[in-house]
């Protein structure tokens, strides 16, 4: 059994903010899908974030003000691996953005959302994590969709650049955001993107980022590596808060046996909370895991009770009376 931290290393409202960021990408693809919006799935508009934070159906789960408050610089763009000899397709993962007036950087990572990422999180077989020299392995579906993460820019940004691999980026984030020597940069993700986040943080801690002011938090995280890996990042990622809801069963996952013991297990800074204990949430691993659930348990310990972020797809995770 996992123990709890002592405290945050952010605080609560800090831990609801950047949750409401991730959920930002989050809906921006799943409305993309709804809509068969096909360029929104690959590399959305700066408008379509507008849209999102101007609809009033959405305000409960995300920052309503963030246009106002932030520069989208980069969407982020992944393989969609599919099985048995399909072609990867890339689509929309996320985004970069910067923060008008601080100039601290944020990087948001969605979660799986669809059933090729769902064969992705299945390839669990280790793989050497090569930003790291000490023969850490990582699950090679999570791996393989980091490595083949782009940063690109949306179609209506004023300022156009060649697509370029994330890794690169993290291995001197410097390059694409040249504030990050001065400034914080707070790494988030949801699900599978807590895995993507995670793995950015601990390349960028690795090469010419060691150093600069990382902040990581991440939500509903699966195991990231073997205890190499966990260890490595441990000493090297300062700042990392791992949110994690207690009868949520994807941070208990993924398994890979060796001499009967699991191989992969979590990094530090795990924060429990529960949503159990609130009839408003319906019970169940399925909503147990959604990131909606997240943000209203955080919200409920932080002292706000507002049940409108359980309207989420239609009500599904909102318990009945």
């Amino acid at each position: 059994m996992e123990s709890q931290v002592t405290s945050l290393s952010i605080s609560l409202s800090e831990a609801i903010q950047t949750a409401k960021i991730v959920n930002l990408a989050e809906i921006m693809f799943k409305q993309a899908l709804k809509q068969k919006d096909k360029p929104s799935q690959l590399n959305p508009s700066l408008q379509a974030y507008q849209n999102i934070c101007n609809n009033p159906d959405f305000q409960a789960l995300v920052d309503k003000d963030f246009m106002t408050n932030y520069n989208v610089l980069y969407n982020i763009q992944m393989n969609d691996i599919i099985a048995q000899g399909g072609l990867p397709d890339l689509v929309y993962y996320g985004f970069i953005a910067q923060h008008k007036s601080t100039l601290d950087y944020v990087m948001a990572i969605r979660g799986t959302q669809n059933i090729l990422e769902v064969i992705a999180d299945a390839f669990l077989i280790p793989t050497t994590f090569k930003e790291f020299n000490n023969n850490a392995m990582v699950p090679s579906g999570f791996y393989d969709l980091y490595e083949s993460a782009l940063i690109v820019s949306p179609p209506d940004a004023s300022k156009q650049i060649v697509p370029l691999l994330l890794k690169i980026v993290a291995a001197d984030p410097a390059l694409m955001m040249p504030d990050a020597r001065n400034v914080r940069t707070t790494v988030a993700g949801h699900s599978l993107g807590a895995t993507l986040a995670t793995y950015y943080a601990a390349a960028a801690s690795s090469g010419l980022g060691k150093g600069l002011d990382l902040t990581v938090c991440t939500y509903a995280s699966p195991m990231t590596g073997d205890a190499t890996f966990a260890n490595t990042y441990n000493n090297q990622v300062a700042d990392n808060t791992r949110i994690y809801n207690v009868p949520d069963v994807v941070p208990k996952v993924p398994e890979y046996f060796e001499n009967g013991v699991n191989i992969y297990t979590q990094v530090a800074g795990g924060y429990k909370i529960d949503s159990t204990p609130y009839p408003q949430v319906k019970p169940g691993a399925p909503c147990a895991h959604q990131l909606p659930v997240y943000e209203y348990v955080l919200e409920r310990l932080n002292g706000t009770d507002n049940p409108a972020i359980l309207n989420f797809d239609g009500g599904g995770c909102k318990a009945t009376s």
